[in-house]
């Protein structure tokens, strides 16, 4: 062994899909590359006063719920990170860190429901982000693990079949028309990603160019070939975007077909615009709608606050019951399509506020009820969460895809008169370390 090399025991797995072992003297090692019981010799990355990161160079001890990946980028490719591990024993690990969070940060055990589960452990993306890499051969691919360097993909086994049919047709047309792909590091060229949009229950697919400048000469001729070849392809759109450090975002025009892709949840139908966010898992989705609705026990004469409210998934399931619901979002692009959705859904019993949640937050003060929120992956932060303990609703529910900021946020209304009822974890992202979370919580009596 070389000096930056242990031989260690993995204890159990936490947050970041990380192996927890501890060297002789105690000190915190975090594995990637490894799960609970296994026996590895490490190569360590970095190092902190109490804490190392390492990377699993060889597996001496393998867990017996190893398997082989069906994915031949795994390993390579940074888009998932459990393919290696049977789905059932996905499933508990990421219960098990869920439990390891709230352990942690509150020094109890809280009531931790068992995990929902997805109905497909593979194919079930809503959207696929490819970067556009240049070559003789245009090719589209992903981020290496740990690297800003990409991957070529010619399919990818979380993506739907209509999404990698999409990734197997478009590299030859792009490098038969001589479309320029962006160069990151000396910032010329003009494509940067192909984003696929898939909705499930309308079998629709919407294929987006992400481009550095708002001309796209070929982008008419491209779709035009493209929708020989796939014909079944709803939407092309053109995205604009002048920023490197963003994906999906800015002005777009449409190349064909409508700006919208259409998914349908039980009886309600929602209009997904290009840049704006939905759930990336549908079948997960549709549980965790029925769950937080389910979890606020309506009785109709309730106001409720849904924050960070996109296109307004969740606040039309629950204004089908509630007296008034108000959303908030910072998408001005979600906003409009949640107000189209409402409308498409006669709900006139809700509106949609567009600006940043902290600032509404802070000039609103009329009743609440109930108060939902699904913020980004950063989490909500303690102004927003004081400032909803302002508003006092006897009722909250937290969505969140992170749980390290979900149990921070909520160490915040645990200080105050909430006490947390139950938490529900959600496998939205099979072969990956993410899991989606509901928090249920309550206004305590005093």
């Amino acid at each position: 062994m070389r000096d930056n090399e242990i031989l260690l025991k993995v204890e159990k797995a936490v947050n970041g899909g990380y192996g927890l072992s501890r060297t002789e003297d105690g000190k915190v090692v975090l594995i990637e590359g490894a799960y609970p019981g296994e026996e590895v010799l490490v190569r360590v990355k970095r190092e902190k006063k109490d804490l190392i990161f390492a990377t699993a160079l060889r597996v001496l001890k393998p867990s017996p719920f190893r398997r082989e990946p069906k994915c031949k980028y795994f390993g390579k490719c940074g888009g998932c990170q459990f393919m290696n591990l049977n789905y059932e024993e996905q499933l508990k690990v990421k219960e098990s860190i869920v439990r390891e969070a709230f352990r942690r940060s509150f020094g109890r055990d809280l009531d931790i429901r068992e995990i929902v589960p997805s109905d497909g452990e593979y194919g079930y993306r809503t959207k696929i982000e490819l970067t556009a890499i240049s070559g003789r051969r245009i090719k589209l691919g992903m981020r290496m693990k740990n690297s800003h360097e990409l991957v070529p993909i010619e399919r990818c086994e979380v993506a739907p079949k209509r999404a990698n049919e999409v990734i197997q047709t478009l590299p030859d047309i792009l490098t038969a028309l001589k479309v320029p792909a962006y160069n990151f590091s000396r910032r010329e060229g003009v494509l940067k990603h192909v984003i696929i949009r898939y909705a499930f229950s309308t079998d629709q697919t919407m294929v987006i160019f992400v481009t550095k400048t708002e001309s796209f000469k070929w982008g008419k001729l491209v779709s035009k070939i493209l929708l020989r070849n796939l014909p079944w392809i709803h939407s092309v759109i053109q995205v604009m975007n002048f920023r490197d450090d963003v994906v999906l975002r800015g002005p777009y025009k449409t190349l064909h077909g409508e700006g919208v892709i259409t998914e349908t949840f039980d009886w309600e139908e929602f209009q997904i615009p290009p840049t704006a966010f939905f759930q990336s898992n549908y079948n997960v989705a549709r549980k965790l709608m029925n769950a937080v609705f389910d979890s606020l026990n309506l009785k109709g004469n309730e106001v409720v606050l849904d924050l960070y409210s996109g296109v307004g998934l969740l606040s039309l399931r629950i204004s089908s019951v509630a007296k008034r619901v108000i959303g908030v979002e910072k998408s001005r692009v979600a906003v409009k399509a949640a107000k189209a959705n409402a409308n498409i859904n006669g709900r006139r019993n809700v509106r949609f506020l567009e600006g940043d949640v902290l600032k509404v937050l802070k000039g609103y003060d009329d009743k609440v009820d109930v108060v939902v929120l699904d913020p980004p992956r950063s989490g909500a932060g303690k102004k927003v969460m004081k400032e909803i303990v302002r508003l006092g609703p006897r009722k909250i529910v937290y969505v969140s895809c992170e749980p390290s900021t979900l149990v921070r946020d909520l160490k915040v209304l645990e200080s105050t008169e909430y006490s947390i009822e139950f938490v529900k974890p959600f496998d939205m992202f099979p072969q990956t370390f993410h899991v989606e979370n509901m928090a249920v919580l309550k206004k305590v009596d005093t």
